[in-house]
């Protein structure tokens, strides 16, 4: 089936991890390692998932933890040697470029806070793309709710509605709907595709059609 342009899309924005960074497993390990080594007990790695994309107070809420912010800095401490191994997904360089020669701001969206965003983003040479990152404590509803997009829109000078958010998790989605923007699930780096979305891209080559947009040909 072939897809439908969105109209009228102005700025496009992306979730980080398992997004445009195939960090998933990585995090998940250490995560793994962190709330048992801090008295949170062991957890199967689709429970642990949950915690992506949320932000960092969300460990209380998920686990039964002596001090959440202990988990947290162990997580960071467990999780730094291993950033630099993340590589971005195939096919997300080809995109941002096309999406970037094509004269669309880019932004990245993430329930990173802005120091772990600081430490780790450089290292996946993505950076040069991007004109804005929202991080969690950008603002005062991190995602799901719709504060990320606002911010974003606000800084672009465009409604939500005027924004494609990408994202592989349902707090993405939400965040997206909660905003009015269009929101396009991540296939590729999600582990449930029965989230809903305005979109499905398969591949990160499959947002192309959906902004109107086509390789170049060299």
């Amino acid at each position: 089936m072939k897809t439908m342009p969105m109209k009228n899309c102005k700025a496009v924005m992306f979730d980080i991890d398992a997004c445009l960074i195939d960090s998933a497993p990585n995090l998940i390990l250490t995560l793994e390692r962190a709330v048992a080594d801090t008295g949170g007990g062991h957890h199967p790695p689709e429970y642990l998932r949950k915690m992506l994309g949320l932000p960092s107070s969300a460990l209380d809420d998920l686990f039964t933890l002596p001090d959440w912010e202990l988990t947290l800095r162990t997580w960071s401490k467990y999780y730094a040697p291993l950033a630099g191994e993340n590589k971005p997904f195939e096919g997300i360089h080809t995109l941002l470029s096309a999406i970037q020669n094509a004269g669309l701001p880019l932004g990245v969206a993430t329930s990173q806070g802005r120091d772990l965003f600081e430490d780790h983003f450089h290292k996946y040479g993505l950076a040069h793309y991007f004109d804005l990152a929202v991080c969690a404590d950008d603002v005062a509803n991190p995602k799901p709710a719709a504060d990320p997009l606002l911010y974003a829109a606000d800084h672009f000078g465009i409604h939500p509605a005027e924004i494609l958010f990408l994202g592989d998790a349902p707090y993405d989605m939400q965040c997206a709907a909660a905003a009015g923007a269009k929101g396009a699930l991540a296939v590729w780096g999600t582990t449930d595709v029965t989230i809903a979305a305005d979109y499905y891209p398969t591949t990160p080559l499959d947002v192309l059609p959906i902004l109107g947009l086509t390789l170049s040909v060299q």
